[in-house]
């Protein structure tokens, strides 16, 4: 037993390409050709499709030696007036949504989620990406109706 303690076990940790296989999985559960929707990515993996009226995008990809999952969706171009309302409707929004957050990026509102790799199962991946999917197919709607702006991706 000398010289076991403190010692670094190196321990096999799943690669990106196994969280990607099991992303590529789960994706026809939602409906959704996980070949079709891949997209390009400089680092990691990326898919893109569409729920309802809202665009969603799943990365698996790694920072600092930490893998991630992220699923997003772009939902709402910002109106051009009447920001603070918005704002405080979105924050309000953000603590009654589970597992997902608002945002706003490049003046676009956003439902984001993002959870480690490590110890993540193709349930809990499955469940975060309806989550996504659901909240921003009901919010992009609602939020373009009660504040303007455009849904995202509407011309």
């Amino acid at each position: 037993m000398l010289g076991l303690r403190g010692r670094n076990r190196n321990v096999s940790r799943p690669s990106l390409e196994t969280y990607a296989g099991t992303v590529e999985q789960i994706l026809p559960e939602v409906g959704v050709d996980p070949v079709a929707a891949r997209m390009p990515t400089e680092e990691g993996f990326g898919w893109t499709f569409k729920r309802g009226s809202a665009t969603i995008e799943v990365f698996v990809s790694q920072q600092e030696n930490v893998g991630f999952l992220q699923v997003l969706s772009p939902i709402l171009h910002l109106p051009p007036s009447g920001l603070l309302p918005l704002y405080r409707h979105l924050l309000e929004l953000n603590l009654q949504l589970t597992n997902a957050t608002l945002g706003v990026h490049l003046d676009v509102v956003y439902v984001f989620s993002e959870r480690p790799l490590e110890g993540m199962d193709a349930i809990e991946a499955n469940s975060i990406i309806q989550l996504v999917s659901d909240y921003a197919d009901d919010l992009d709607d609602k939020l373009a109706s009660e504040f303007g702006g455009r849904r995202y991706g509407q011309v």
